[in-house]
């Protein structure tokens, strides 16, 4: 690859240089895992993520504080950017809890809800219920994790799967590689066709710069109802 052309192409993603036809991607694109703030820590993290050509630059900032041991307490507040439009697109609130566990070994579950109110650009508002179990193992230098998600929009009677998961490998130090994997699915009782659910597949690296926790991720989708392209960044301080 000549020298330079890495550089091009994420810039190119962050300002819409891929097109496709589809829907701007969530505002939130993590795998949860056992990570969460520490009784009476504070952390703060942002989230960056851009689709195609047309979907908004979307950035969220998310306060997160360890309201007792094991669970955390976080709201978040999304924005959208666009050459016509910088629109606040709700809020959110979650409460994470994960059971104790050995954190270098073995098996490990939580679980997240998650109560948002829902502005995004030229859609209707509504009202957004989640919940997300976390199922994670960790052995030697992998770590899998997998977020079997359901969603209940106030604006449908149908409750939607939208599953996540996370393969990763410690290569040194603190650096992780590997691969996310998020899927749109549809109703639960009654999911889409799988060339009409949205699934990206990303390429993922977790590590520090600086004091900070930094998750990176250049994401491909798989079929017509996903972005094309998306790429993502969740940058964690910790006060």
């Amino acid at each position: 690859m000549p020298a330079g052309t890495a550089p091009r192409i994420v810039a190119a993603l962050f300002t819409g240089g891929v097109a496709c036809a589809s829907a701007a991607p969530p505002n939130e694109i993590k795998v949860f895992t056992d990570e969460l703030a520490s009784y009476r820590q504070h952390t703060l993290e942002t989230h960056v993520n851009k689709g195609n050509a047309s979907a908004p630059l979307q950035i969220m900032p998310e306060y997160s504080y360890g309201i007792h041991p094991n669970w955390e307490l976080s709201l978040q507040l999304p924005f959208a950017f666009t050459t016509e439009h910088a629109k606040a697109e709700g809020y959110r609130v979650e409460l994470e809890y994960i059971a104790p566990h050995n954190e270098e070994a073995g098996l490990y579950w939580g679980i997240n809800v998650e109560v948002a109110r829902i502005n995004r650009i030229d859609e209707q508002s509504y009202w957004n219920l989640e919940l997300i179990p976390i199922v994670g193992y960790r052995r030697a230098r992998w770590h899998v994790v997998a977020n079997p998600a359901l969603e209940k929009p106030s604006s449908g009677s149908a409750v939607m799967w939208s599953p996540s998961a996370k393969v990763a490998y410690r290569a040194f130090g603190r650096n992780y590689f590997g691969a996310e994997y998020y899927v749109e699915a549809g109703p639960l009782r009654h999911r889409l066709p799988s060339g009409e659910q949205s699934r990206t597949v990303y390429l993922a690296w977790d590590g520090k710069a600086g004091r900070s926790d930094v998750n990176v991720g250049i994401g491909r989708g798989l079929t017509d109802a996903s972005e094309r392209w998306v790429i993502k960044s969740i940058i964690e301080i910790t006060f």
